[in-house]
């Protein structure tokens, strides 16, 4: 790009992502002709997304000129950059977008209408997404998609058009053009099936058509069929079917019963996206399983290997839902492909089923760390598996899988005191703090050596389990005055024995959920009703303004259990999550139906408490 296209501006007083803007100016000379240079102005200017920093306005008109000039070879690339700006101009607050950026972009709106009309059609393509972000200019914008619809022969453009026209009606706060209106309606009857689902995804989008079934028919009728060449070419993706379904999830949202109807309908059809779309629903809510479950349960007899291995993991992450499939898994570990069976063998983590492949793992099988996990959960088959752990204990060399397996063995605690051997040979070593730890869970407290004064707490803590000796262990939790709140967990344990501590504890500042473990705490110690009502008052508070995420919270709100009566303040807000359907966890965490699975464990034994 020559250098009369370069803003005479101070850049210098300009910040890019990787600090002042100094270097932009070389960036866009060779921008135009080096597709290198491109991406590093590129990561400079956009990088991550998420904001618009200063020296974002004043390049935007030169990528304006490169994105218009058929010279560059690399204009579709440069669409897409305008467009993530533009996105997170949109979509970020408004302390991270530099004030100049709406002017800019606003100057930029009437250039890039002039790309719809573009002789290259994957310029056409692309110039979809940053209109799609035009919402302050909807009315300018529309009309130019809809002539661009009717003019354009490139479908993946006219696709492109229509679903940028979608976005931009759902935020239009003022009357929608009528001839959009039109537009959008006719396609419902367009004689090729892409424009009517489109024409249906933009109804349900926008919201122009509500939630009408007739949206996921349109859904069900297109997908199995969708053209990836097609989509790949709107979007630019890697795996457009897979990017297509999602988007269609995305779009339906929250209609729980349209996305169930649809993810039953593509796992019947065995469609390759099936099995995600059917987790996106039941990580989401809770009722689908009945309809769902049965149907990816067929899958593990899919003739493709991966998706008898992602079949199995759904089951698996959908915990106790899923019992009623475990002879199917047991099948599944059998599986000739190694991927399906490892994939089956954790998903019957902990279930009675499990023990004789763990067993047989354990004898013959490699076992990395996701199926040394396993083990935890056996501990009432410790009897039949506790051999096979010590030959694999004494024989690993290696630091992390001798960690695990003392890992479970300080969770099997007494049940496994005949490992002690075993374990003490690891004394002396790099896990010698593990060893330790398991020993004393088999109640050997012969083993333990007071430690010395300024021990961490955390041998502190051996000693007083192995011997009932408080003395060191209160010692050091009052040398960590200023951090206390990092041992609540063994102040309750400690209980009375901590009375000292519960003036510190009271005036410490807490909030959220470690306001509630630092009164639960505090009842513990001292006994006071208050202290334990003030804890059931905080988990209502963290509840009510946040929510349960993981298995910390999980155990915060299942020690309400032990309050009894006490714990009534926070009843309602509990009663109304074990109540409800959607999942209160994070729909994108694979443990999150087993959290689920555990946080209706915990509310029943707080709301019986209480009872």
């Amino acid at each position: 790009m020559s250098q009369d296209l370069v803003p005479a501006v101070a850049w210098d007083r300009l910040h890019h992502h990787y600090g002042t803007a100094e270097d932009v100016p070389a960036l866009l000379r060779a921008a135009a002709t080096d597709a290198r240079a491109f991406g590093e102005l590129d990561n400079r200017i956009s990088h991550q997304g998420g904001c618009v920093l200063s020296a974002a306005p004043p390049v935007l008109p030169a990528l304006l000129r490169c994105a218009a000039d058929p010279a560059v070879g690399h204009r579709a690339a440069v669409v897409d950059l305008v467009g993530r700006l533009a996105e997170a101009g949109r979509t970020a607050e408004p302390r991270y977008v530099t004030p100049t950026w709406p002017a800019a972009w606003a100057a930029a709106v009437p250039r890039l209408l002039d790309l719809i009309t573009d002789p290259d059609p994957v310029v056409r393509r692309r110039v979809a997404f940053p209109l799609a972000q035009a919402h302050e200019h909807a009315c300018l914008v529309l009309p130019a998609l809809v002539n661009g619809w009717h003019r354009d022969t490139d479908e993946a453009a006219r696709v492109g058009f229509v679903c940028a026209a979608a976005e931009l009606l759902r935020d239009m706060a003022t009357e929608w053009p009528a001839p959009v209106v039109d537009w959008l309606s006719d396609l419902r009857s367009h004689p090729d099936a892409v424009h009517r689902f489109a024409g249906a995804m933009a109804h349900r989008r926008s919201g122009l058509g509500g939630r009408d079934p007739r949206h996921v028919d349109e859904a069900i009728a297109y997908l199995p069929t969708a053209d990836p060449l097609l989509w790949h070419h709107v979007w630019a993706a890697r795996r457009p079917i897979a990017r297509l379904v999602r988007w269609t999830a995305d779009v339906l949202d929250d209609d729980r019963d349209g996305r169930t109807r649809l993810a039953a309908a593509l796992l019947r059809l065995g469609h390759e996206q099936a099995l995600t779309a059917a987790w996106d629903v039941l990580s989401r809510w809770r009722s689908p399983a009945a309809t769902l479950l049965p149907l990816v349960a067929e899958r593990l007899s899919d003739p493709d290997p991966a998706r008898r291995e992602q079949a199995a993991e759904v089951l698996g992450a959908t915990g106790r839902a899923a019992e009623p499939w475990h002879p199917d898994l047991v099948a599944a570990a059998r599986d000739e492909v190694p991927a399906v069976r490892k994939a089956a063998v954790l998903a019957l983590a902990g279930a009675p089923e499990s023990v004789a492949l763990v067993a047989d793992l354990l004898d013959h099988g490699p076992v990395d760390h996701d199926l040394r996990r396993l083990l935890r959960p056996l501990r009432p088959f410790a009897a039949t598996l506790l051999p096979l752990l010590r030959r694999r204990l004494a024989e690993a060399d290696d630091f992390a899988e001798r960690r695990d397996y003392l890992l479970v063995l300080a969770h099997w605690g007494p049940d496994a005191v005949e490992a002690a051997p075993e374990v003490t040979a690891q004394i002396g070593t790099d896990v010698e703090e593990w060893a330790l730890d398991a020993l004393v869970s088999f109640g050997l407290s012969d083993i333990c050596e007071r430690p010395e004064p300024d021990a961490p707490v955390r041998s502190a803590v051996r000693y007083w389990r192995a011997t009932g000796d408080t003395e060191l262990l209160l010692d050091r939790l009052r040398a960590d005055d200023p951090t206390l709140v990092r041992h609540l967990d063994v102040l309750a344990e400690l209980g009375p024995a901590a009375a000292d501590l519960a003036a510190v504890l009271r005036t410490t500042r807490t909030s959220g959920w470690d306001d509630a473990r630092r009164l639960r705490t505090l009842w513990r110690i001292t006994g006071d009703p208050a202290d334990a009502t003030g804890a059931a008052m905080a988990v209502w508070r963290a509840l009510t303004t946040g929510g349960p995420f993981g298995r910390y919270l999980i155990e915060c709100i299942g020690r309400l259990a032990e309050l009894g009566p006490l714990a009534e303040p926070a009843v309602p807000v509990l009663r109304e999550l074990l109540e409800q359907d959607t999942r209160p966890g994070r729909p994108d965490r694979r443990c999150g139906i087993r959290d689920d699975d555990l946080l209706r464990d915990a509310i029943r034994a707080v709301l019986a408490g209480a009872a």
